[in-house]
């Protein structure tokens, strides 16, 4: 289950011209909004912000108080807007959720380990694919799937997505078949064998003919 993280955050009357102002005063601009609910403008202190960013995943849970309300809303951070120049957050965008509707998302994944193949000569260690898609409740999603790469012992042994360990409740979108990982060799070594095993035997006869 993914972590949970707890911010309080004021409503912001501030708009259009203002926000420049309330940007240097500390503060980050954000709006809140989901299914059935007007969007709600709010503003975050940029140590705040900063202190969730490092920490907050596409499916970490943000327990969100708004003023003086005494319920939290169940949110996730889906979007940071940056001022490029100063690297400093311009606008964000938290998604209100419905804790009892499945929902789809992108999980990525951790490699942990070493693959005990990927030592031979030759060979490489293939990782195509960085995250996955998966379907379920809420607070049932992961914030990464973790991959263990020591059971990759021989060469062209594989781990496909069927073959990840997904929490209770969460389901895999993405094909069973999908390639995660996979020590295969070297594109050069390949076609060096490939040319050993096809070149004639140099010097060689072809072997005598028989008579009836």
């Amino acid at each position: 289950m993914p972590h949970e993280i707890d911010l309080k955050v004021e409503p912001r009357t501030t708009v259009g011209k203002g926000m420049g102002a309330l940007r240097r005063s500390g503060f980050v601009p954000a709006n809140v909004y989901g299914p059935g609910m007007k969007s709600i403008p709010i503003q975050v202190t940029a140590k705040a912000f900063h202190s969730v960013i490092q920490h907050a995943t596409p499916t970490t849970m943000i327990n969100l108080t708004v003023g003086s309300e005494t319920e939290p809303r169940s949110v996730y951070l889906q979007k940071v807007q940056w001022q490029f120049v100063k690297r400093e957050p311009f606008h964000l965008d938290f998604y209100a959720i419905n804790l009892k509707r499945l929902m789809h998302s992108a999980i990525r994944l951790t490699f942990v380990g070493e693959a005990p193949a990927a030592k031979l000569a030759n060979v490489k260690l293939a990782q195509p694919i960085s995250q996955v898609h998966v379907e379920g409740l809420p607070h049932d999603m992961p914030e990464s799937i973790e991959v263990d790469l020591s059971s990759l012992v021989e060469l062209d042994q594989a781990i496909h997505a069927r073959d990840l360990k997904l929490p209770p409740g969460v389901t895999m979108l993405d094909d069973p078949d999908e390639l995660i990982a996979r020590v295969q060799m070297l594109r050069g070594a390949v076609e060096e064998v490939t040319e050993e095993e096809e070149a004639p035997l140099v010097g060689s006869a072809p072997p005598a003919a028989t008579s009836a």
